[in-house]
């Protein structure tokens, strides 16, 4: 896994095509922007996988 630290307002690449910008950070939370095109499906892991267990509380995420 790769482990980046980002401040407010920078981004970084995955892939050719995928952007995430951090817009915000909150106390216990980052509220992130993903730019992608219209062919590849961004998830949030809970959707996908609701049987996993997740460490964030489901009211935060």
């Amino acid at each position: 896994m790769l482990v980046l630290s980002r401040k407010l307002g920078q981004r970084f690449q995955v892939g050719e095509d995928v952007r995430v910008t951090i817009v915000k950070i909150d106390r216990n939370s980052v509220r992130i922007g993903i730019e992608a095109p219209g062919d590849k499906m961004v998830y949030r892991e809970e959707i996908i996988l609701p049987d996993r267990e997740h460490p964030v509380n489901a009211d935060v995420a």
